[in-house]
């Protein structure tokens, strides 16, 4: 976007977020597995990660467990694309694989309640920005889920999850967010 301000950049974007937001799933075409990946690209475009954890001009890492189909749409939403000066790379991985260590922002898609709490445990003191759209999912200790809910997507952060994961999250699109209360908060 040659000439144009990080303001108005950023005002761009989250007009087309919140025009993400109050989408229909299926509205003109779009399928949900692109929606899903318009708000991965969203949260990893208004997300910041310790310097430990990305340097500049380091490659962000968008990883998927589970969804084929939202890899694929991850792979279209950011061709040609980055997000302040990072390259951006998509890699579907498995549950079990110790890649997910190397993501910057993880996508699970539909995991049971004790997979997800697993594999949260698992991540537990590493900044990955852990999406999912699995019940409770941020309850659970994600750090953003996409709900759908009357047709439509949303998404919900749990704050205190993304403070835990050393993750810093812009006020403007955390205004779009239904914020979500982790239980757990004293016992972690």
């Amino acid at each position: 976007m040659r000439g144009t301000t990080s303001s108005e950049r950023l005002a761009a974007v989250l007009a087309a977020l919140l025009l993400l937001w109050c989408a229909p799933v299926r509205a003109q075409g779009v399928t949900a597995p692109a929606l899903k990946a318009a708000f991965l690209y969203n949260f990893a475009n208004f997300t910041e990660w310790p310097a430990n954890v990305l340097a500049p001009g380091q490659r962000l890492s968008l990883c998927v467990i589970g969804d084929n189909a939202v890899a694929d749409a991850l792979e279209q939403t950011i061709k040609g694309r980055g997000v302040d000066n990072h390259e951006l790379t998509v890699t579907m991985i498995k549950a079990a694989d110790s890649g997910i260590l190397s993501c910057h922002l993880l996508y699970v898609g539909g995991t049971d309640a004790k997979r997800t709490d697993q594999l949260l445990f698992a991540l537990s003191g590493t900044s990955v920005f852990t999406v999912g759209d699995g019940d409770r999912f941020a309850e659970l200790g994600g750090v953003a889920q996409l709900i759908l809910e009357n047709g439509r997507m949303r998404f919900g952060v749990n704050v205190e999850a993304a403070r835990r994961a050393h993750l810093k999250i812009s006020s403007k699109l955390l205004s779009l967010a239904r914020i979500i209360k982790d239980p757990n908060d004293g016992q972690r």
